[in-house]
């Protein structure tokens, strides 16, 4: 009997615990206050660690074993916490309102993060959920157009090419003008813009938020190096709760938006007919006899429609105590340009662990591996100029001829004995040359957070960086000019190392309730070494290798090799001040010390102040029920540039060499560079005034700024006179040196505006517009004297550009152009009045004058959203206008002289309708080829469409869309595309169209899915 009973108490409590044991299920939908789903709240069983965020309609399931009945607890920035009771398998439907005493999300700046309700700075943000509506390969993409004061323009459509980033207009000549991007905590510079682009290694799905810091209260805190703005990128983290699993996959078509206009055969040989004619000499007899029956559209023989996919895969989840999000991906994109591309593998590690209640650690690595497949792009110099690129080969190309002989080999594409020779077969240039760049990057940091006492925290960062670029060019016997018949190679390899440490205070404590401080202290070491090794040879028996051998070589050229060290070492502090929530008070200050710098200028001192007043928090103002939300903004402050290279302010031996007495023996001697020990700091001085204004409960929003931004001392190289006695600098060109010249100003404003005008359970409408203007000017250079766009002779841009006081840097420099006579012979404004012995006028560098900027007067952006129940339609849409492009191809395609020369476009009969040798000897770089570079362009249009999953336990979201890329464009600009900018953000020659490698529209599928 007692055995029984034993036995019956223990099946009771096994089925109890098995009935316990059993998970629960709770669901429900969570909107907003107008009924529209809200994505992202993170939903908790209230005393546990079970918690998981919504989806996109605003859904959840969360699974527990225990009693049917829970407390829930919704979170999220934005809106009042809310705890509810929920029964199992009883769906709920949560409100959440507005919470306007915390209307904003918290962002990240310079070493911390703030609510932007208690920023003082011009901070512009884009979080998670926006930069996924663009489909973007690199993570500069996602934001063109989207922020006020940022102006994004890729330098080529080539796939992973550079994009180019400026914030608030250029202030540096020889310093650098891309902003300082700081990952996860580490500083780092973009450094080649032009050729393989070093943030396109960053996996844009990786992202959490994108932070633009724009004025000096922002960005003193990186001193000498926040002159340009600071863009922080921050990569994501787990979050708590069951694990999430996300797959993303996406696959595009891309074409090329557009094609020139260039003249057919018979077209090309009546207008090489007529130069002859009307120039009075007799016609060549190949041209006599020539044949229009081949028509050869070489872009349509190189050009493609080109696929690009892309995939993600990424896991994140953990405890309060250990956090991980962890992700790989793969991108392939062919260019429109057969055998180009850009492909990218990528992986990345991301933990957080709470140690104990005091000790945290955070760590961050990330591998990628990219591969880019270039197509010979124009280097602007005499060896590699328009003709000998790949797009200037199938501008100029004839058309008479097809793309092989009958033998199976290459034609030339210059067939005519009147034509020039700097031209190639533009399909051999595609198929034949090896153009590759491959980079290898490895990055991460750790970062030690202790909790001292009650509000004082330490944190210890320790990080590093690095890439690995080898750079492969062939160009092979087969091509007569680039490669001279006898096969021509390069190989550069690259490595850059960059190590941070930094350790800094951090004291937040609120004294009553009215007054809050925040406080931080720091010290920052950072190096940077780059070794380069750059390898030439000419003359290979065979094509085969390529330069993969060069002891196969006839000629192999000096290795040049190099090795570069420099080091920033600073201290730093910010204090912060909230009082009432109503006065926000804030200074920083920041003392570098850069080693590219002259002895007694290594050091600088940056400082900052700012203050903010909450005007809607006042007494007369706080209960309005239309102002949700009113702050006016001021700040004033100071930031350097230090980027140029190293030892510049050193006497430093370069090898040289040099015939030694009689006969040809060679020997390698010392030549002296000429360093300037006076090198100092380029340091900008910024002052702000904004203003933020909510309404309606945040129903509409206004951002306002206005600046005045001035950089002193600005760094360029100068030319020597001849009574220094010197030959070659250390610039490109004979008796430069660098120096301190000059100093530019910019100015201008920036507006924001948005409103959430619907948004109810089945209807959403939203729409952003951002509008900025920025006035450039050349305030000050040494003796105010012209600097020269390029040092030295070696320039075949034609850039025509000059640095002039009271003009944008890199104003465009040349003869105005006024029309033609009655012979078809341009007319052009003579300044200085000389004249030849027949009376016409002689337009030389007298009669130069400034004939346009590159920069914009004005950069808008307009982003519209649209929802109804499931479907999502977003897009972007930007322009500028103002600017203009020095379309240097239109300059060399539209001439009348077919001479020496090759294809025309067919505008040439428009532009010369009487071709003469007279004409052409009038033929000038003037304003007539300065042309318009205003647009207006759908950036991105996307259609998303979110399953209803209902009570799926497997699948918690899953979204397909479709998307377009710069599927409308309005311009007058007669070249490939109005953004083109051939040299780097970096190169005086700004706005020039050498050529450059053309954009493409892209229609894309995609989808995502979470487990």
């Amino acid at each position: 009997m007692h055995r029984n009973k034993v036995l019956f108490v223990a099946l009771a409590l096994l089925s109890s615990l098995a009935a316990f044991s059993q998970n629960k299920r709770f669901s429900g939908k969570v909107t907003s206050s107008e009924k529209g789903p809200v994505p992202g709240v993170t939903v908790q069983i209230k005393n546990t660690k079970i918690a998981t965020a919504t989806t996109e309609d605003g859904s959840f399931v969360l699974q527990a074993a225990g009693d049917d009945r829970v407390t829930l607890i919704f979170s999220s920035i934005g809106f009042e916490q809310k705890e509810v009771t929920a029964t199992a398998g009883v769906p709920l439907t949560v409100e959440l309102k507005d919470d306007t005493r915390n209307l904003s999300d918290v962002v990240v700046v310079g070493y911390g993060s703030v609510k932007k309700t208690d920023l003082t700075g011009s901070v512009t943000s884009l979080k998670a959920d926006k930069l996924k509506e663009i489909p973007a390969v690199s993570i500069e993409q996602a934001i063109q157009g989207r922020m006020a004061g940022v102006q994004v323009q890729q330098t080529s459509g080539q796939p992973g090419a550079g994009i180019s980033i400026r914030i608030r207009g250029v202030s540096s000549i020889a310093g650098g003008n891309e902003p300082l991007y700081v990952i996860d905590g580490l500083p780092q510079f973009n450094d080649d813009v032009r050729g393989a682009n070093g943030l396109s290694t960053i996996n844009p799905s990786d992202i959490e938020s994108i932070e633009v810091l724009k004025d000096a209260a922002a960005t003193a805190i990186y001193g000498s190096r926040g002159a340009n703005g600071v863009v922080m990128v921050t990569t994501k983290s787990g979050k708590v709760g069951q694990p999430r699993i996300t797959f993303e996959s996406s696959l595009g078509f891309q074409k090329i938006r557009k094609k020139l206009e260039m003249m057919n055969s018979q077209e090309y040989i009546d207008y090489s007919k007529a130069f002859y004619t009307n120039t009075g000499l007799p016609i060549p007899t190949d041209l006599a006899n020539a044949s229009a029956a081949i028509n050869t559209d070489w872009q349509d023989e190189v050009f493609r429609t080109a696929i690009l996919s892309n995939n993600s895969l990424s896991i994140g989840g953990g405890t309060e105590r250990n956090r991980y999000f962890i992700s790989a991906g793969y991108t392939n994109q062919q260019g429109i340009v057969m055998n180009s591309g850009y492909k990218r593998a990528s992986v990345r590690v991301n933990v957080d662990s709470k140690i104990s209640d005091r000790f945290s650690v955070q760590s961050r690595i990330m591998a990628s591996r990219a591969i880019q497949d270039g197509f010979s792009p124009a280097a602007g110099d005499n060896i590699r100029n328009f003709g000998k690129s790949g797009v200037g080969s199938i501008l100029r190309s004839i058309t008479t001829v097809g793309v092989y002989n009958a033998d199976g080999t290459y034609t030339d594409t210059s067939p005519f004995s009147f034509n020039g020779i700097d031209v190639e077969n533009p399909v051999a240039v595609a198929k034949e040359v090896l153009d590759k760049n491959t980079t290898t990057r490895i990055q991460g940091g750790l970062d030690f957070k202790a909790q001292i006492l009650k509000g004082l925290s330490n944190t210890t960062r320790v990080s590093a960086d690095f890439y690995h670029i080898r750079r492969d060019l062939y160009f092979p016997r087969l091509l007569p000019r680039l490669g001279n018949a006898i096969g021509s190679a390069e190989m550069g390899l690259y490595d850059k190392t960059s190590v941070l440490a930094e350790d800094f205070l951090e004291y937040k404590y609120d004294f009553s309730h009215d007054t809050y401080i925040e406080a931080i202290a720091g010290v920052s070491f950072q190096r940077d070494r780059f070794n380069s090794v750059d390898l030439a040879a000419s003359g290979f028996g065979s094509d085969a290798l390529k330069n993969y051998n060069f002891s196969s070589a006839n000629t192999v050229s000096k290795p040049l090799t190099d090795v570069t060290e420099s080091t920033i070492i600073s201290g730093f502090a910010r204090v912060r001040l909230n009082l009432k929530n109503k006065y926000l008070l804030a200074a920083s200050i920041r003392r570098d010390g850069a080693s590219v710098f002259a002895e007694n200028n290594k050091y600088g001192v940056f400082p900052s102040v700012s203050a903010a007043w909450r005007v809607s928090e006042e007494a007369f103002l706080k209960e309005s029920k239309w102002l949700s939300n009113l702050k006016l903004r001021a700040s004033w402050g100071q930031a350097g540039n230090p980027a140029i290279k190293p030892y510049q302010s050193l006497l430093l031996g370069r090898t040289v060499n040099t015939g030694q007495g009689a006969g040809t023996g060679l020997a390698v001697g010392l030549a002296p560079t000429f360093p300037n020990p006076n090198l100092k700091w380029e340091t900008t001085s910024q002052t702000n005034i904004g203003v933020d204004a909510g309404f309606l409960n945040e129903k509409f929003r206004l951002t306002f700024d206005y600046y005045v931004k001035t950089t002193t001392d600005l760094l360029a190289l100068v030319q020597l006179p001849p009574s220094a006695g010197v030959g070659a600098g250390i610039g490109s060109g004979p008796g430069q040196i660098l120096d301190n010249v000059g100093e530019v100003q910019n100015k201008g404003w920036e507006l924001t505006l948005g409103a959430n005008i619907v948004n109810t359970a089945d209807w959403g409408f939203s729409v952003d517009v951002n509008l900025s203007q920025n006035k450039n000017k050349v305030t000050k250079t040494k003796d105010n004297k012209d600097i020269p766009t390029i040092a030295g002779g070696n320039d075949a841009s034609g850039a025509n550009s000059i640095i002039r006081v009271g003009e944008p840097l890199s104003a465009f420099l040349g003869p105005k152009y006024l029309g033609m006579d009655k012979n078809g012979v341009p007319i052009h404004e003579n300044l200085n009045g000389d004249k030849d012995a027949n009376g016409v006028d002689i337009i030389n560098a007298l009669d130069n004058q400034i004939i346009g900027s590159p920069y914009p007067d004005l950069y808008y952006g307009i982003n519209p959203s649209i929802r109804y129940k499931k479907l999502t339609l977003t897009s972007v849409w930007a322009g500028v206008s103002g600017s203009k492009i020095n379309n240097f191809a239109l300059f060399e395609l539209a001439g009348p002289n077919i001479v020496q020369q090759y294809n025309r476009m067919k505008a040439a009969s428009e532009f010369y309708p009487k071709p003469s040798l007279a004409a052409s000897n009038q033929h000038f770089r003037s304003s007539r080829y300065m042309e318009d570079g205003s647009f207006f362009r759908m950036r991105n249009i996307r259609l998303d469409y979110s399953f209803n999953l209902g009570n799926s336990k497997t699948v918690k979201s899953l979204n397909v869309y479709a998307s377009g890329q710069n599927l409308i464009t309005f311009t007058d600009y007669s070249g490939f595309d109005p953004e083109v900018n051939t040299f780097n953000g970096n190169d005086r020659r700004q706005g020039v169209d050498l050529g450059s490698y053309p954009a493409a529209k892209t229609v894309t599928l995609g989808f995502s899915i979470t487990f």
